[in-house]
């Protein structure tokens, strides 16, 4: 039994004595394995023996002395000055240990030095921690670092905090000690990395010549799984970047190697042998689920003929299993099979998963896109019933490239008129199949020939879409369309519609889902193309000169402090993680469409102001910029008519556009108006700075 182990279980049956013999039988057979011997200090001063552990742990350091084992000494020392009242008087045997096993070093007179050790009051245990620590990171000291590959330190630092590096493509990069566990990779003594500021050319030679083994000697050096952008990273300056897809292709052919996942997560692992990568392989299958399985016959089949053999019988087996309660997953398990070189006996027939009347559902939950087509094609061969199982698969899917599929089978196939009604359907009810919609619209953007079903009508329903829930997912891309040479320049452009397109221009003006500048482009090329639609039309804005400052201060102020200030608040929110479930991101889009709605409403009402003018303002008549002296019997009050700027019902100041206002205008002193349910007689007509 291994000394810790013997020695802990000494311990929890109280055997004291015996776990002090035992140690001094380890310490006379070999002292460095410090690590065994500190866990069980540890278990002994938990079991209440502290004056026997910190005794046991001062013999194991005298013994690492006497055997001039410095650094494992150093650990030793660093563990009892922690548990000592007074660890100062430690401070000769610290220097001690950090001189014999550090002095060495390029840096350690430098580190020592600005470390202050000798400092009376300072505390050894720290001080060696630190001096430790900058250490690693000693002049000549070799490193990987992601990105940036091998390395070796030219300078260590101390005072500044940081050690500086020379790289393959950069060199003095400056790294904060502080930092640099987490960023740079130590490579000991017989990593295969060292060779290349050793012998650079041999290691680049042997990376040429057999890309499998140098890939072995990458993962058998850093002594753990690997993904393909690490290995890349480790080879930067070994294998050159345009022979990289040729060489990973090759290296990746060595049967000792084991690749777990897939995609960009996947990695790399080592194994003694082929035999015992083969076995991993058989292992990792064994316990997957179905689509794990299948993803691993596929990168494995290749490694021996038994091995291809048992993943096929295996996965032929899962897919009779699955072929009642997943047919989307049976069928792509005997999709693949007939591509894999391992035998089996087909348990049924792959066509009949996709003929019942269910078959559009089995298509669209095929994971793979490529199988998924496969499919679809396998349908319009011998379903009875292929174009409605096309048109289910239309509304299910969401991947462009299937839906395109779909329309040019059913366009080959004669059955325009389905096509015709699913594209319909589509523009009925956007919200009900907003990715066939944006799809639909998508195409065409990218081909002006299908201009001609661009219209205002689809214009106004991207609009809509755009502040739809439902469109979430692809809202960046239908803004898009919005950018010059996008779709909808191209329908104001292309459609003659003054009408249609003066509404588009006053829809943009209150519209805060899209940005300014986008808004500014449209306006602009429906400008160009009527020109009349510059004529004001609306009815004018009447406000103050005072209040007319106001809102051009407000309008400043939302464009140069709100408006940043959000989409500030927008790429923090962003940065927190799933924009789905992230309410701060939620609130702070919805409050950028606001701000964008409230800039295009006042800068539209801008257009139309007109200033109303003390001096020029007719009292004969009560008009805006009026004040209306009315009476009823005893009971007087004023009503002043102003803007909709001014509008304070509350003060006795009506917009010109309200029902009051409209009552009032045009009556002249003398006349009986029905104002609030009652009857008044104007009394007085002022301007309403008076």
């Amino acid at each position: 039994m291994p000394f810790r182990d013997e020695a802990q279980q000494l311990t929890q049956q109280k055997k004291f004595e015996d776990v002090e013999s035992l140690w001094m039988s380890q310490l006379d057979t070999d002292p460095s394995d410090v690590e065994s011997f500190l866990i069980v200090g540890k278990a002994l001063r938990k079991a209440d023996q502290r004056s026997q552990s910190d005794t046991l742990l001062s013999l194991l350091g005298d013994a690492l002395r006497d055997r001039k084992l410095w650094s494992q000494r150093l650990q030793v020392l660093k563990e009892i000055g922690r548990l000592s009242k007074h660890p100062v008087t430690l401070r000769p045997q610290f220097e001690e240990a950090l001189r014999k096993g550090f002095g060495g070093k390029k840096s350690f007179a430098r580190a020592f030095e600005f470390s202050k050790f000798s400092d009376p009051q300072s505390n050894p245990v720290e001080r060696a921690e630190k001096i430790e620590m900058w250490l690693t990171y000693d002049e000549g000291e070799c490193f990987f670092m992601p990105g940036r590959g091998a390395g070796v330190v030219t300078e260590l630092i101390p005072e500044l905090g940081m050690c500086r590096l020379d790289f393959e493509k950069e060199k003095r990069v400056s790294v904060p000690l502080g930092a640099a566990g987490k960023f740079l990779t130590l490579l000991r003594a017989g990593h295969v990395l060292r060779e290349k500021f050793t012998s650079p050319d041999a290691l680049r030679a042997a990376a040429a010549k057999s890309p499998a083994d140098m890939f072995a000697r990458i993962l058998q050096s850093f002594g753990r799984p690997m993904a393909m952008g690490e290995v890349r990273d480790s080879l930067i300056g070994i294998v050159p970047e345009e022979k990289w897809s040729s060489w990973w292709t090759a290296a990746r052919k060595n049967q000792q190697i084991v690749v777990s996942g897939s995609g960009a997560k996947a990695t790399y692992s080592w194994s003694a042998s082929a035999g015992d990568a083969a076995n991993t392989v058989k292992r990792d299958f064994e316990r997957a689920d179905p689509k794990t399985r299948l993803d691993l016959a596929r990168k494995h089949s290749g490694r021996s003929k038994e091995l291809a053999d048992y993943f096929s019988s295996t996965l032929a087996a899962d897919a009779a299993r699955l072929a009642r309660t997943d047919a989307a997953m049976a069928w792509q398990i005997l999709s693949v099979l007939e591509g894999l070189p391992g035998k089996y006996t087909p348990p049924i027939e792959p066509l009949s998963l996709l003929s019942g009347p269910m078959a559009s559902r089995t298509v669209a939950a095929i994971g793979d896109k490529p199988l998924r087509e496969k499919a679809l094609a396998a349908v319009r061969e011998s379903h009875p019933d292929w174009t409605k199982v096309y048109s289910e698969a239309f509304f299910l899917d969401d991947e462009p490239r299937i839906l395109t599929q779909v329309m040019e089978t059913l366009e080959k196939g004669g059955q325009t008129a389905v096509r015709d009604r699913l594209i319909e359907e589509t523009l009925r009810y956007p919200r009900r199949h907003p990715r066939a919609f944006y799809w639909f619209v998508k195409r065409l953007n990218d081909d002006e020939a299908l201009s001609p079903r661009a219209s205002y009508t689809l214009l106004f329903q991207i609009l809509d879409a755009i502040g739809s829930d439902e469109f979430s997912a692809v809202r960046p891309r239908l803004k898009d369309l919005f950018d010059k040479g996008g779709l909808i320049i191209r329908i104001i452009l292309s459609q003659d519609s003054e009408e249609q397109a003066r509404k588009l221009v006053d829809t943009l003006d209150r519209y805060g889902a899209i940005e300014e500048y986008r808004r500014e482009n449209v306006k602009h090329a429906a400008l160009m193309k009527y020109p009349s639609l510059r004529a004001p039309q609306a009815e004018p804005v009447y406000a103050t000169p005072e209040m007319l400052e106001k809102k051009r201060a407000e309008v400043e102020h939302l464009r140069k402090v709100e408006i940043p200030a959000n989409s500030k608040a927008i790429q923090v929110a962003r940065e927190m993680g799933d924009l789905r479930e992230n309410f701060e991101y939620k609130a702070a889009r919805q409050r950028a469409e606001y701000l964008s709605a409230r800039v295009g409403e006042i800068s539209s009402e801008l257009s139309r102001v007109r200033v109303l003018d003390p001096g020029n303002i007719d009292t004969t008549a009560v008009r805006v910029g009026t004040r209306v002296g009315l009476a009823n019997g005893d009971v007087r009050r004023e009503v002043t008519i102003l803007g909709p700027w001014e509008s304070d019902p509350e003060r006795g100041v009506y917009s010109n556009q309200s029902e009051v206002a409209n009552k009032l205008i045009g009556h002249k002193t003398g006349d009986i108006v029905s104002f609030m349910g009652n009857d008044y007689q104007i009394e007085t007509i002022r301007k309403w700075s008076e």
